[in-house]
């Protein structure tokens, strides 16, 4: 029985050791990142005095304080960090197993965007109120995205679903 050609969509086409190894580091790039994130926001909170439990100055103490505001604005940043990790490494892992060098470069550009997000975010010379960041920081949805749609295609190559379709297309 002869071997067929290796496609993008068969089963028989998996990531090799020594590329998942560009995937892994990836995954742990955004695991450092959350760490950075933890005395960073500390250093916001005791500029800001605010204190533990709080975990965010009220509004008006941040209207009043542009050291409450930027704490806030580190916290917001640390926060939607670890809102979107969970994602991030799912979609990283799975389109990984078939994409790992463009799993691993789209990953590297979403913890690029996080930091970018948050350094802009706590930017100390932008307006008061103007919470959005860095053109550079939204460079984390285009990797978000990529992985999205390299998970999607990963895991229908990976099931043999395109398999039918990719037969009717040659």
């Amino acid at each position: 029985m002869g071997t067929s050609p290796r496609t993008p969509y068969s089963p028989r086409n998996q990531a090799d050791p020594e590329s998942t190894s560009y995937v892994l580091l990836t995954a742990y790039l955004s695991t450092v990142i959350g760490y950075w994130h933890i005395p960073r926001t500390g250093r916001y909170r005791r500029a800001a005095k605010v204190p533990y439990p709080n975990a965010y100055a009220t509004a008006a103490e941040a209207k009043e304080s542009k050291e409450k505001y930027l704490f806030n604005c580190a916290q917001r940043s640390h926060v939607t960090f670890l809102e979107h990790q969970p994602q991030f490494l799912t979609t990283l892992l799975i389109s990984g197993l078939k994409f790992p060098y463009f799993s691993s470069a789209m990953g590297i550009m979403w913890c690029v965007g996080r930091v970018a997000n948050a350094v802009g975010y706590t930017d100390p010379t932008k307006e008061k109120g103007d919470g959005r960041n860095s053109t550079m920081g939204r460079l984390y949805y285009l990797g978000g995205i990529g992985l999205l749609g390299g998970a999607l295609l990963s895991a229908i190559g990976i099931t043999g679903l395109a398999d039918p379709v990719m037969e009717m297309l040659k």
